[in-house]
């Protein structure tokens, strides 16, 4: 059972408030009640769960929890909008080692107008920091625990991040700074940027870019239409987009990215590459595994390295555009290059590959070449239709 204490609207457990000052003040056009005060005592777990309210959270120096919570409302300093001040309720409990934090609103009671801010500053010893409100923005920062952060109605910020972290909101931005676990990040409209993570990366949102600097494990990016930019990742990457762009650096896994309507471009991989997009083009730069490459309407350039890894067939077609790949003298490969509705010579080669000229069974032309490189290999099937393929040996492109 929790044991609480009611001192002004600020209900306190068994643990005393060290000191505790209510006040009202005019600020502008507001009037503004502010709660202010510290709680003795370690608690290992912290959590604010309120109505309404922006959640402003701080790992600090200090040996006790200090809050600041600020409510206001535009208007006259009178008796009804002291009244609509105090609807908020607010509260603050302990059971065993959690510390919790409320502001709830009585049903029906209306809210137009109130706004409200949990400020709280907490010490290094809080292992695990919540914070959910119905409607405001949520920020935490320089905790070394696990992080969990809510708002149906607002962004969300956080930096210097030692533990794992979750963020979702329902209508607002993600941003993140250094985050040193696992990042899972979800949002229903808004954009999502994370500075550095020390392991994997989920990012998701319905409408909105998402961009990622650096990540230390697997990143699972998702827009419903937005762009998508990762500068690095250590391991395996997926990035899906309904209708943008995919920029990504360089990373040490597999990548799959998938774009409904944009162009995908890698500056490096260490496996292998799926890249299919429905309307752009793929540029993919110093992969170090085999490569599925899939547009309807654009350009495929890509580059295959020398590498020791196991190597598997790889497949490069697009229905309008042109295809140019550069490929290590030493890797074996079978190619196999197709050049559909050929007019002219379409396929141009840096290898001794054999060249030549068939019809199709509806008697449109195909221009064909095949050969084997470094002594043959695993097969790289070429295909565009009405472009031209350039084959060209590795620092070519």
């Amino acid at each position: 059972m929790i044991a609480r204490t009611a001192v002004a609207i600020l209900m306190l457990s068994a643990v005393p408030a060290a000191a505790e000052e209510s006040r009202y003040r005019t600020e502008g056009q507001f009037l503004v009640r502010e709660i202010a005060g510290t709680i003795a005592g370690q608690s290992p777990r912290v959590r604010v769960e309120t109505d309404l309210g922006a959640v402003k959270a701080r790992a600090a120096a200090v040996r006790e929890v200090g809050y600041r919570i600020r409510v206001r409302l535009r208007g006259a300093d009178d008796a009804r909008n002291r009244e609509r001040l105090e609807a908020l309720v607010v509260s603050a409990a302990t059971e065993g080692g959690l510390l919790v934090f409320r502001g709830e609103l009585p049903a029906g009671t209306a809210r137009e107008g109130i706004q409200a801010e949990f400020a709280i500053d907490l010490p290094g010893s809080v292992k695990e920091f919540e914070a959910v409100t119905g409607a405001g923005a949520v920020e935490a920062r320089g905790f070394a625990g696990r992080i969990v952060l809510a708002t149906r109605g607002g962004n969300i910020n956080a930096d210097g991040i030692g533990g794992p972290l979750q963020a979702e909101t329902r209508g607002g931005n993600i941003v993140i700074g250094e985050v040193a676990a696992a990042a899972r990040l979800v949002t229903a409209g808004g954009m999502i940027r994370v500075t550095r993570a020390g392991n994997e990366v989920v990012a998701q949102t319905t409408g909105g870019n998402v961009t990622i600097g650096s990540a230390a494990g697997l990143v699972r990016a998702e827009t419903g239409g937005g762009n998508i930019a990762i500068d690095s990742a250590d391991r395996d990457v997926f990035a899906q987009t309904g209708g943008g762009t995919i920029r990504i650096g360089r990373f040490g896994g597999q990548l799959t990215a998938t774009s409904a309507g944009g162009g995908i471009q890698v500056a490096g991989a260490g496996g292998g590459v799926r890249a299919e997009t429905a309307g752009g083009s793929i540029v993919l730069n110093g992969i170090a595994g085999p490569i599925r490459a899939v547009t309807s309407a654009g350009s495929i350039r890509a580059e295959l390295l020398p590498t020791a890894r196991a190597f598997f067939d790889s497949d490069l077609q697009t229905w309008q555009g042109d295809v140019t790949v550069a490929l290590p003298s030493g890797l074996p490969l079978s190619v196999r290059a197709f050049v559909d509705g050929a007019v002219g010579d379409r396929i141009r080669s840096d290898f001794p590959l054999k060249i030549f000229r068939e019809a199709e069974d509806t008697g449109r032309p195909v221009q064909v070449a095949e050969g084997d490189i470094a002594g043959g290999g695993p097969v790289l099937r070429i295909r565009t239709q009405g472009g031209t393929i350039t084959i060209q040996k590795q620092g070519g492109l």
